[in-house]
């Protein structure tokens, strides 16, 4: 499976999950840090939590995580995949930071409904 596929995939399994407003955008030129970047929203922190969770068990024999980020709080989880880093946050923490927004200028990203 190829990085594309497997974002897609992952965006599939938030969407299935109730994530919202999921993106993927491709940040190979602009980081070193991660091909991909896939950013979703959820309604509170127990459902960021729950999410994170599933991701990590569905994927951990395809990509294990490498890095885990604000479970503790929920408000902003961050899951490093190496490849790819999953921002799953609240509605309201993703709309403070705004973060795909300093992706989004390169035209290279997709929105999952």
């Amino acid at each position: 499976m190829d990085i594309d596929e497997l974002c897609l995939n992952i965006a599939n399994k938030l969407v299935e999950n109730n994530a919202k407003d999921v993106v993927i955008l491709d940040t190979e030129k602009k980081s070193k840090v991660a091909k991909r970047m896939i950013v979703c929203s959820c309604d509170d922190n127990q459902q960021t939590k729950l999410i994170a969770n599933i991701i990590k068990e569905e994927y951990k024999d395809v990509l294990p995580c490498l890095h885990t980020d604000g479970i503790f709080k929920g408000v902003w989880i961050v899951l490093d995949f190496k490849d790819v880093v999953i921002h799953i946050f609240t509605r309201d923490t993703r709309a403070k930071y705004n973060i795909e927004k300093l992706w989004k200028d390169n035209k290279n990203f997709i929105e999952i409904k």
